[in-house]
């Protein structure tokens, strides 16, 4: 059977090309760290060999919009292209050409139609900076197939945590039930309190230090409750306007079994925290 060989979990801030492309001397000081700690998940997934990528993360109102929104939805195609002509204005995203795994992404929706869970898809589906950005650290060359998974977090009503630690153990169950021999790695594109276009944005400190805090002891000490009880959609808003993302994160949890990781860096970035985050798969 299909085999789980690396569980990441990241942020994707867009920001990073135009930061990381300036002169060095003109570069903030935390961009070398901010290095590092990408460099970090990319030896794991190096040394776990993994054949196929799939990356849960989310469309940024560039598809789907308020009047038509799936809950969640599966990317099937040979080739998909990112990002879109907005983001490579104002962020300076590169545009990539990033296989897919078309048979892969099949076996997914058909395990878990199986399990009575029915997901959109399409053939059709172009991938933004949620997908991007955390390519860029574990797979720079952009040349690993990906199957992507687009969560709503940001088109109310959106599922809720449970739903959201329920799908990462779906997940794992269905890889693990594929046939074959292949190794596939699972990357969540999150991020925590965040604000954009309100008051809190890029602010002197995070848009809430108070719920920063909580979510990395979620998370360094596998604590589902208070992360389910943490996160509801009230609670996430009033961290940021579009802290919703971080439920990307709880279904990482879900996905590792809510194991401890072994892998956890996060440094504050531009009013938000930029966080990398590895379990162990057999864990």
């Amino acid at each position: 059977m299909a085999e789980i060989v690396a569980i990441f979990g990241m942020t994707h801030h867009p920001f990073f090309f135009r930061l990381t492309g300036m002169p060095p001397q003109e570069q903030p000081p935390f961009v070398p760290a901010w290095l590092a700690m990408g460099d970090g998940l990319r030896k794991i997934l190096q040394d776990a060999r993994a054949d196929a990528l799939v990356v849960v993360g989310n469309d940024h109102f560039h598809q789907f919009f308020m009047d038509n929104m799936p809950q969640f939805l599966i990317g099937s195609m040979d080739v998909f292209d990112g990002t879109f002509y907005n983001e490579t204005r104002e962020f300076g995203i590169p545009t990539f050409t990033i296989p897919g795994d078309p048979r892969l992404a099949g076996e997914l929706l058909d395990g878990f139609l199986d399990r009575k869970v029915d997901l959109a898809f399409s053939n059709e589906l172009k991938v933004d900076h949620s997908i991007v950005m955390p390519l860029r650290f574990v797979t720079p060359e952009m040349n690993t197939p990906i199957v992507p998974i687009l969560a709503n977090c940001q088109a109310p009503p959106i599922p809720r945590a449970e739903r959201f630690y329920e799908m990462g153990g779906l997940l794992r169950e269905v890889i693990e039930r594929i046939p074959g021999s292949k190794r596939i790695g699972v990357v969540a594109s999150a991020h925590f309190s965040l604000e954009l276009g309100g008051p809190k944005q890029f602010g002197p400190t995070t848009a809430d230090p108070d719920f920063d805090a909580q979510a990395i002891r979620w998370i360094r000490e596998g604590d589902v409750q208070g992360a389910l009880a943490g996160c509801s959609f009230a609670r996430l808003t009033a961290a940021g306007n579009v802290s919703q993302a971080f439920l990307t994160l709880v279904l990482a949890m879900g996905l590792s079994r809510a194991s401890r990781p072994i892998y956890l860096e996060t440094q504050p970035v531009l009013g938000t925290i930029e966080g990398f985050v590895a379990w162990d798969p057999g864990a």
